[in-house]
């Protein structure tokens, strides 16, 4: 079979290499990723009375090398691996002072360092011919696509993981329940949501924070479903669904209306409060964890009960033998983090753990009746040890381990470098 494709796998290889798809996942990340973390964050809004800071474009600089006199000139690889340094590129962000409502002067400020893949966009060896590349002593055949960090040639390891905001049904066997589940992803949000069919023909929903698993048909009346033929309507027109269905309306039949609904979930979530207190936990709750990749407000309610009804619908009929278990093991169900993906993660929490820093440093700037200076709040080094830290020792986000690696073998020719 692989003689019958050889040309073709090896003419693919021959114009794209093997490194080209991790080079592409960088440079997505510097044009798109790491403007879409900014914006996801928007805004750093300390305890001030009228005062905030709005975060506005990002930037990413060419590598260079500070000196001790204080100055900066253009950092190629080489001399990073011959010095013991990271080759890293600075990062400026865009931030404008908003008094009352009204905008200051915006200042490009350096937020931090991101180390720069090889022979990506912003690599100052991308552009250069053979002969230059030789005279900067590196291996025209190179093909880049790694890092060095603190003088070391480090990769990063894709990872496989099953795909975000995808329903997955199977059989779990252990306690005889039929289950549907997926991770709602919205951003850094990444929250799991488990539909279970008990051997009883109870449908039990549950999702952080919540300790004990809720009634289905009592989460969709909460969310706006006004009576139970709507949400028979929403769920599905298969009369042996809807005849399972039976007994779990049942099982809430006191629930009539919205706030009994979220009266009932509030009982779960504000134990031993009075009712306006656990109505509003309860609708917090379902803003907030429930299903967050379609939405966290108010009006994104009715969507997440239609998300809710069909995936109760897809879990009946697997339930009931009218479909196939899902195959976890299936590319369709299953996403690969490539370089780009995985430093978007580690950028993220870099960044709100600069803002959070910057916060504290006004308000504490406040306090001592210190003018409010931006410069001053941000403390860059914070990001770069972040994401420098991961980068050198491979522990993630997530707990993930080994992610990022150091490259050995003889890959890549050294003859270049002497």
């Amino acid at each position: 079979m692989y003689g019958k494709y050889k040309p073709i796998i090896e003419a693919y290889f021959k114009e794209n290499g093997l490194v080209r798809h991790h080079v592409k996942s960088f440079n997505d990340f510097i044009d798109t990723g790491m403007q879409s973390v900014v914006s996801e964050i928007g805004e750093i809004k300390p305890e001030l009375e009228g005062f905030k800071i709005k975060l506005g474009k990002v930037s990413v600089q060419e590598p260079v090398i500070r000196e001790a006199d204080g100055s900066t000139r253009k950092l190629y690889p080489y001399e990073a691996r011959l010095r013991d340094r990271s080759y890293a590129a600075p990062i400026n962000l865009e931030m404008t002072s908003v008094y009352n409502d009204k905008e200051e002067d915006t200042l490009d400020v350096t937020i931090g360092r991101i180390p720069v893949m090889l022979k990506s966009k912003i690599c100052l060896l991308n552009s250069l011919t053979d002969d230059e590349l030789r005279s900067h002593k590196e291996d025209p055949n190179d093909p880049g696509g790694y890092f060095i960090i603190n003088g070391t040639e480090r990769v990063l390891v894709l990872i496989e993981d099953l795909a975000s905001n995808r329903v997955l049904v199977e059989r779990n066997k252990i306690n005889d329940t039929d289950v549907a589940k997926l991770f709602s992803a919205r951003g850094w949000y990444r929250r799991p949501c488990t539909l279970e069919r008990k051997s009883d023909g109870d449908l039990l929903l549950s999702f952080p924070p919540l300790l004990k698993p809720l009634p289905v048909i009592a989460v969709l009346k909460a969310l706006g479903f006004k009576t139970d033929r709507e949400i028979s309507t929403a769920i599905t027109k298969d009369e042996d669904i809807l005849e399972e269905l039976y007994l779990s309306f049942e099982g809430v039949a006191e629930v009539k209306t919205q706030d009994d609904a979220l009266d009932f979930i509030g009982k779960k979530v504000a134990v031993g409060q009075q009712k306006p207190q656990r109505i509003e936990r309860a609708e917090h709750v379902l803003d907030r964890y429930l299903l967050p990749h379609i939405g966290m407000e108010k009006e994104n309610r009715i969507m997440k009960a239609y998300f809710l009804a069909k995936m109760t619908e897809k879990l009946m009929k697997f339930s009931l033998g009218h479909a196939g278990a899902d195959d976890k093991d299936n590319y369709a169900n299953k996403r690969l983090h490539l370089a780009g993906d995985l430093l978007e993660d580690v950028f993220r929490v870099a960044l709100r753990g600069l803002t959070a820093n910057a916060v504290y440093s006004l308000e504490k700037a406040a306090k001592r009746e210190r003018k409010l200076s931006i410069r001053t709040a941000i403390r860059s080094s914070l990001l770069s040890d972040r994401i420098g830290h991961a980068m050198a020792t491979g522990a993630w986000v997530g707990g993930r381990q080994g992610v990022s690696s150091t490259l050995t073998g003889s890959t890549m020719s050294r003859q270049y470098r002497t």
